[in-house]
């Protein structure tokens, strides 16, 4: 898709193990610019394939150039284009697009406007119409899904909806001459999960989890549940801090204060939003399966007081904000070798994510931005300088020519945690492990904020664009499959399934470790089961949502 002007910019060369590369250089604006090659590096698990990285990050002439390497005493070129804003200006208006596509609507609106709830003969009802379809192959709406684990609720319509609003005023802020017409689309949209948000919950005060079919497609299957592995589906309907609760009520107290609204008052949404807050302070654990908080309520609950505190002046909110922090600092522990990383859960695991590992670091950072010179701001940047430093140092422990973050993992049923490139097969969920562009997209957020830091160090800013470039160019095409994820754009785009068609402007979830091989890498394998497609080539709402707040936040 191209290269931001004043980012990081880099391609690779993958060569055989005897392949002989002789000089590199790019020709740009009628200049033929020499290249360094960095030494060749395999990664392993991932085939003999040596990986030499070439960087162009000095070059900010805009426009298309090409970069030559010579292998073997012949020339091997690549085409480039780099932009002004190039990201921003080839992305946004896509993934608008997109999330405007996937909008509930039609039949299952109709459906929807009278949900029932699973194995509820009570007659109860819920206007649940709107919010976005989940993926190109599931038609359900969730707040979250995987709710029955203690770290792997990935935050969904929520925090799609949060995220629309941040990235417009990230736009704003960083791309201004983008946001006239794109900054009030993401407001639109923004508003428009926020009106599902409002529908969406109980007059106690508590968000539902998910309307769900059982992935029968049928109509007459979408019930309000919280469903388990193998789609079986329950009573447990009560959204907790790490369900999308803490993450709706971020979303609902931002869109009080914006500069118009939805169907609702800017009054209306901060109101649900209060009543959504102190709900959950009281009853959050009872909504758990296991009825013990993890580290996915700290940051989802820190990210809703945060904005909670910002829209209403309340000291309480200020004071609850403050007190998640303080639990995410005494998460914060070393390794043996002295890395740090975040106790995530009761069994003392690590916290690590398929879809949204930076997400810490952006709510400590959204605290940080909105209540400057209060000590807790201080902890807070702190800490997620803490936090993306142990992430830097993890990424390049070992060869790593694409730069891919790595996590400290703990296999469901190992003794001991390890480092690893990709989610474990062998997890909490039973069930689950897919692509992880959602995943990218959060640890380039990260990465753009923690980089901007007042008491970053200069070092670490500057790894920190580079890791965030890295994430993003992954996604676009820069990978080991040279395959871009976002449909439509860059090249080798890979299909679904002919009756599930991924949408023009939405992303997919990409790039797995391999099947049978949790130190290889895949992308729909042939050795993969029928039916398993999913992992790689559906298209899931969080991953644009991420991509696009990503984009829009980085300089």
């Amino acid at each position: 898709m191209g290269y931001d002007a004043q980012g990081a910019k880099a391609v690779l060369l993958a060569a055989p193990p005897n392949a002989v590369v002789g000089r590199a250089s790019i020709v740009a604006a009628g200049k033929t610019i020499d290249l360094d090659v960095a030494s060749a590096e395999s990664v392993s698990g991932w085939g003999a394939t040596q990986y030499r990285r070439i960087d162009f990050t000095s070059v900010r002439v805009v426009g298309e150039h090409v970069v030559e390497v010579e292998v073997d005493d012949r020339p091997v070129t690549a085409r480039v284009v780099i932009g002004a804003d190039r990201l921003v200006a080839v992305t946004v208006s896509d993934i608008a697009a997109a999330f405007r596509a996937a909008r509930s609507s039609g039949e299952i609106d109709r459906k929807d406007a009278r949900a029932r709830f699973y194995a509820d003969d009570s007659g109860a009802e819920v206007d649940a119409r709107g919010g976005w379809l989940d993926a190109s192959g599931d038609f359900s709406k969730f707040l979250s899904h995987l709710t029955y684990t203690r770290m792997m609720s990935p935050q969904q319509i929520p925090l799609c909806a949060w995220a629309m609003l941040a990235a417009r005023d990230a736009l704003a802020a960083r791309h201004p001459h983008f946001d006239t017409y794109q900054g009030a689309r993401l407001r639109d949209e923004g508003l428009f999960g926020a009106d599902f948000l409002m529908r969406f919950r109980s007059p106690d005060g508590y968000f539902y989890t998910a309307i769900f079919d059982a992935l029968t497609k049928d109509l007459n299957e979408r019930v309000i549940t919280a469903p388990l592995q193998n789609s079986v589906r329950t009573q447990r309907w009560q959204a907790a801090y790490r369900h999308g609760g803490g993450l709706a009520i971020a979303a609902l107290a931002r869109a009080s204060t914006l500069d118009t609204h939805g169907e609702h008052s800017s009054a209306d949404y901060l109101r649900a939003a209060q009543e959504g807050f102190e709900h959950l302070e009281e009853h959050n654990a009872e909504y758990l399966f296991d009825g013990v908080e993890s580290a996915v309520d700290d940051y989802c609950a820190l990210l809703a007081a945060t904005e909670l505190a910002a829209a209403s002046g309340d000291r309480g909110h200020l004071d609850a904000a403050a007190h998640r922090i303080a639990s995410l600092r005494r998460r914060f522990t070393a390794d043996s070798s002295g890395v740090g990383y975040l106790i995530g859960d009761r069994l003392g695991r690590p916290f690590f994510h398929a879809a949204e590992s930076g997400l810490p670091v952006v709510a400590l950072m959204r605290f940080a931005e909105l209540f400057q010179g209060q000590t807790a701001a201080a902890e807070a940047t702190a800490l997620a300088i803490d936090v993306m430093s142990a992430l830097v140092a993890r990424t390049d422990s070992v060869p790593n020519p694409f730069g891919y973050p790595r996590q400290l993992v703990h296999d469901e049923h190992a003794d001991r945690p390890r480092e690893a490139f990709f989610f474990p097969h062998d997890n909490e969920t039973g069930y689950w492990w897919q692509g992880e562009n959602a995943n990218l997209g959060s640890v380039a957020t990260a990465a753009a904020l923690v980089a901007d830091a007042a008491g970053c160090p200069p070092a670490l800013s500057d790894r920190l664009r580079r890791l965030g470039a890295d994430c993003l160019a992954w996604v676009g095409g820069l990978n080991p499959f040279d395959s871009c994820m976002l449909q439509g754009r860059g090249r080798n785009n890979v299909e679904y399934l002919g009756r599930y068609q991924n949408s023009p402007g939405a992303i997919v979830n990409g790039i797995t470790s391999h099947p049978f091989d949790e130190d290889g890498i895949a992308f729909l394998p042939d050795e993969a089961a029928d039916g398993d497609e999913w992992r790689w080539a559906e298209q899931w709402i969080p991953h644009s949502a991420w991509f696009l707040l990503a984009v829009c936040t980085t300089r």
